[in-house]
């Protein structure tokens, strides 16, 4: 109830300025760009609310990626050592079997759990370093994304004030909403260079 006691006499005046022009006749040139911008701008906002969409699920992907691979890495190394374990086990068993006849067995038992563990270290650290990776890579989105939302609003923004530009024959404002719309281009164009690596 209150903000309508408060939004009632700029209302009034709105619809008195546009009654005025409109018993005028006369429309200022620059109003007859208003649709052509308002269009331009609402084909950039929509192609930014895209490309953010894009974004977010690519780096919600690379986050799953890099916790499959956190989980892979953590399932080597845990067979890793279970190997490392087993090969000692093995190793102090053969100390107390001087000749036994299972020490030959025991004996290749070791060397094929030593054997497999450089192999099982290896994967486990390639796991870890694709983790990180990903999650460098996801995170370089979300920030691809953060900025090109600022640009989306700046268009958005455009919108709006060529809009009520047009409604109130407000030049000024038209010019105001131009102005919030390149804003939102040059703020794109940094996130394209982001994406491809010439800003930080």
């Amino acid at each position: 109830m209150h903000t309508r006691v408060f939004l009632k006499p700029f209302i009034d005046n709105v619809s008195n300025q546009i009654e005025a022009r409109a018993k005028d006749g006369v429309d200022p040139p620059w109003v007859r760009r208003v649709a052509m911008v308002t269009g331009v701008l609402a084909a950039i906002s929509g192609f930014l609310a895209v490309r953010s969409t894009m974004l977010t699920n690519d780096a919600s992907y690379m986050s799953n990626q890099a916790i499959l691979a956190q989980t892979q890495s953590s399932d080597a190394w845990s067979e890793y050592q279970a190997d490392s374990i087993k090969a000692r086990i093995v190793e102090t068993a053969l100390l107390t079997a001087s000749d036994n006849p299972n020490r030959a067995k025991l004996e290749t038992e070791a060397r094929e759990l030593r054997a497999r563990q450089p192999a099982l270290r290896k994967d486990a650290v390639n796991r870890s370093e694709a983790r990180d990776r990903f999650l460098q890579d996801s995170g370089k989105h979300l920030a691809e994304k953060n900025v090109l939302t600022y640009a989306e609003v700046a268009a958005q923004l455009g919108i709006a004030l060529a809009s009520v530009a047009a409604l109130v024959r407000a030049r000024n404002a038209f010019l105001a909403g131009i102005a919030a719309g390149a804003a939102g281009l040059l703020i794109t164009a940094y996130a394209y260079m982001m994406h491809f690596g010439a800003a930080p």
